[in-house]
């Protein structure tokens, strides 16, 4: 007899007291249960240990109602939904069960009068993420209900497996086109293996949003298998299909596909929608074959393709490169000149001495253009590249005719930072345009505040007995280049986690800060059919906790930015203080927030992640509720 026949066999014999003390009182016991619970042969044991587990702790008991033998769980289920609890607190129980048997009583939980329920109710379904789970899940597309459409196509993509590609795929010959968009977007978060083929019959399918949007999550998938697939799809008769698929492409960066792009950037009847794909798809797979298609698109009739040409040719770091786009400065079209100085700009000289002279010497001849538009674009470009020369060129522009251009030269020189450029905006506090000098004054008193003047360090910090917690900067993506440029308060900050939308670079001043975490996804707290938005997930927040936690005690500043510095980052540093100060100071945290950000309104999909990384039970979105509720601090807060 082994040792979990032997344990089965003495249940019997354990008074309730016994078996509490021997299963429930200690994880090595609840570990046992939770092992022998599932060979138990005789019913009325197995609802014993539930009921009792029941009593000790609601969620280890619906978690042991799940692994009892399945012609049992029909009783244990029973014993959850009698539980005199909230909706949504039933909804969670039933979800750990993980028994099918559990989904029709989630399923009527998608009638409920309150919004809340009917979602919490979608998503548990997608807990259980059996083949049950998923025909229901699949029925649920076809909701009258927009939020429950949504949460069930994340859902069926959340649980990854043959069963829910399956039933995507057949989703998507519904005859109404929303089950169709949600089956589609859904298709491009399941694995590669699952998705492939399915999205390679979606490319093919009727419906033209169907296959841009399979064009799409091609591209985000990102394996070989599905470049053939897209190539033939730059044939497609829908110009937009073919823009993405050129897009798509251009992100796996296959060399296979270059003929076809650079024959779609040549030639293709809308130039400017799809040309631009094209010629970004060449530069980002930057094969010489690609260049030197690019090359040959600088002579184009139309000037959009030639834009497009120069555009992608700044993301390629050779003297092929940059000889090409200081040719185009001398374009006859003044856009694309303008779009060849900023190119310039774009390209990244790093450790070459020689390419960077190429490019500062490009940008000085672009100095002189009769155009001011163009000039205004090559002051941007010479504050990217912020070299002594770059610091010159601007210098000549503080003279420039037009203020627009005037203004640009003294914000690259604040940008840059450099002796030399605050130097020059010294020089310029003596220059004949008063908007120069009021300009450059204003710049260097930014340079010059102290760090006191922007310091965030909540005003309760004192009252926290953990002392883990780093002095939090909550900002803008705007105010955060303006700290990190601050010699003052650049200096302190040790710590960066920067948050954008997918495709947005960090601006490049941010490569400073010493330790850095950067995440992109889209500021929403519920699915959109759009696939190029991006709805932070799991992975997202446990990264956050873990570069918390990996942070050192020792000094230094946490800054968190997002486009605006008031969703996204203010959820972050919800996260990043729940984490440190730990259990049961969900309160303390969101204080600590609010001190830092007295405008925030965090990202609420993102809290009720954090909830669950954190095990939190839902107190972190209580406490912003609770904080909402209280006429002071909603004063606060507003």
């Amino acid at each position: 007899m082994n040792a979990a026949a032997t344990l089965i066999q003495q249940l019997p014999d354990l008074s309730d007291a016994q078996f509490n003390q021997k299963y429930l009182k200690q994880k090595e016991g609840m570990r046992t249960l939770a092992t022998i619970l599932p060979q138990v042969e005789e019913q009325s044991l197995a609802l014993r240990a539930v009921k009792l587990a029941l009593k000790v702790n609601l969620k280890l008991g619906s978690k042991l109602a799940g692994t009892v033998k399945p012609e049992f769980q029909t009783s244990t289920i029973k014993l959850i939904q009698k539980i005199p609890t909230s909706p949504l607190l039933k909804i969670k129980l039933l979800a750990l069960t993980s028994s099918d048997l559990a989904i029709p009583m989630l399923v009527a939980t998608l009638n409920h009068k309150e919004s809340a329920v009917r979602l919490h109710g979608i998503r548990a379904i997608g807990k259980i993420g059996s083949e049950a789970a998923v025909i229901e899940l699949a029925r649920s597309l076809e909701s009258e209900d927009s939020q429950v459409q949504a949460w069930a196509a994340w859902a069926l993509g959340e649980i990854n497996s043959k069963p829910a590609a399956s039933a995507l795929l057949k989703a998507l010959n519904h005859k109404a086109s929303g089950v169709r968009v949600w089956a589609v977007w859904a298709l491009g978060k399941i694995h590669p293996k699952t998705a492939v083929p399915a999205l390679l019959k979606a490319l093919k399918h009727q419906d033209s949003e169907v296959r841009w949007r399979a064009a799409v999550n091609c591209g985000k998938i990102g394996v070989s298998e599905v470049v053939p697939g897209l190539i033939n799809a730059l044939r497609d008769s829908n110009h937009i299909v073919r823009a993405r698929a050129a897009t798509a492409l251009g992100k796996i960066g296959n060399c296979e596909a270059v003929p076809s792009l650079v024959e779609l950037l040549h030639d293709d009847p809308d130039s400017y929608a799809v040309s631009l794909r094209a010629a970004e798809a060449l530069g980002q797979i930057g094969t010489e074959t690609a260049v030197a298609g690019l090359l040959e698109a600088l002579n184009h009739d139309d000037s959009d393709v030639r834009g497009s040409a120069v555009s992608a040719l700044g993301e390629i770091s050779s003297e092929v490169a940059v000889v090409a786009v200081m040719r185009s400065l001398s374009d006859r079209d003044i856009f694309v000149r303008g779009r060849a100085a900023v190119a310039l700009g774009n390209i990244s000289t790093a450790g070459d001495a020689n390419l960077q002279k190429m490019v500062t010497a490009g940008l000085a001849i672009a100095i002189g253009d009769s155009e001011s538009y163009v000039r205004w674009r090559v002051a941007a470009a010479l504050g990217q590249i912020g070299t002594e020369e770059a610091v010159a060129g601007l210098v000549r522009l503080l003279g420039d005719e037009t203020s627009g251009v005037r203004h640009n030269a003294v914000k690259s020189l604040g940008q840059i930072g450099s002796t030399a450029a605050i130097l020059a905006l010294e020089t310029a506090l003596n220059r004949e345009f008063a908007d120069v000098r009021a300009l450059a004054a204003q710049y260097l008193a930014d340079a010059s505040t102290e760090a006191e003047t922007v310091d965030f360090e909540p005003s309760i910090a004192a009252d926290l007995s953990d002392r883990k917690l780093p002095k939090i900067l909550i900002a803008s993506q705007a105010e955060a280049s303006e700290y990190s440029v601050d010699r003052a308060v650049g200096r302190e900050i040790e710590y960066l986690i920067s948050i954008g939308s997918p495709g947005v670079a960090d601006p490049r001043n941010f490569h400073k800060v010493p330790n850095r975490l950067r995440l992109e996804f889209n500021d929403l707290d519920t699915p959109v059919d759009d696939p190029d938005q991006i709805l932070p997930t799991l992975e997202d927040v446990l990264k956050i906790i873990d570069f918390a936690v990996k942070m050192s005690s020792q000094g230094g500043s946490l800054l968190i930015c997002c486009q605006s510095g008031i969703s996204r980052s203010t959820a972050t540093a919800l996260i990043v203080c729940a984490a440190l100060l730990g259990r049961g100071k969900e309160r303390e945290a969101w204080a600590v927030v609010l001190a830092a950000r007295p405008q925030a309104k965090p990202n609420r999909w993102m809290v009720h992640l954090a909830d669950e990384a954190l095990g939190r039970d839902g107190k972190l979105a209580l406490a912003i509720e609770l904080t909402a509720a209280t006429p002071e601090l909603a004063i606060a807060n507003s």
